[in-house]
Formats: structure tokens, C-alpha cells, sequence
């Protein structure tokens, strides 16, 4: 089991993730020896939405997308492992711990 990042928006911009936000999530976890797993929807491929594209707008903030694994989502019998959700406390916790030294990295190599 692994912590699930949705890495990429969909062609149709459903998630908020992008390259930048992805890649700081999963190097907050990294520092920290957290595993991640990225998930891509394929541009041929129908899927749903999250508010995460709706709040980056109004508010101009990065935004990533991330949620547990689950096994038959909006089912009855809906299923994720007791592991994973161990997996995003840590990678939460370390993302507001790590990600203020990121940010400075980033911004330094952006804008010299």
C-alpha cells in the first residue's frame, strides 16, 4: 500500500494538480522516507472531479490533489487499508513542516 497523489489534471482540468504541486507533495514525503503513488487519467478516458480546480481559482493558491486508496469508491463496500491512512497523517504532517523550506528553494531557483 501507498499513499495516493493524483499527480496530473486530466485534460479537461477536473484536478488541480499540476507538475509543480505534485512534485513538492512528493518531495515533503520523501524528506521524510514516506512513499507516494501518482495516478494519471489517461486523456482518453472519462473520470470525475474535485473542488481542488474550483478553490486554486478563487484563491490563487497551489493546490495538489490527494486521497487515500479505496477499493469500489462510491460503493457499499467501499475499502481502503488501515495503513494508508497512517501513510497520509505522516505525509500531511510533513508537507506544513517541509514545505516552507521547499517553497524557499523553489522561489530562489525561479526567481533568482
Amino acid at each position: 500500500h501507498s499513499f495516493y497523489l493524483h499527480a496530473a489534471a486530466s485534460s479537461a482540468n477536473r484536478y488541480a494538480t499540476n507538475s509543480v504541486t505534485a512534485t513538492l507533495f512528493r518531495e515533503c514525503g520523501a524528506k521524510r522516507g514516506i512513499p507516494s503513488q501518482e495516478f494519471v487519467v489517461r486523456s482518453d478516458m472519462a473520470c470525475g472531479s474535485t473542488i481542488g480546480p474550483i478553490v486554486a481559482s478563487g484563491t490563487g493558491m497551489r493546490t495538489v490533489d490527494v486521497g487515500i486508496p479505496q477499493w469500489s469508491m462510491h460503493s457499499v463496500r467501499e475499502c481502503c487499508g488501515t495503513v494508508d491512512v497512517d501513510f497520509a497523517v505522516r505525509h500531511f504532517v510533513a508537507f506544513w513542516e517541509e514545505m516552507p523550506a521547499l517553497e524557499k528553494t523553489l522561489m530562489a531557483t525561479v526567481d533568482p
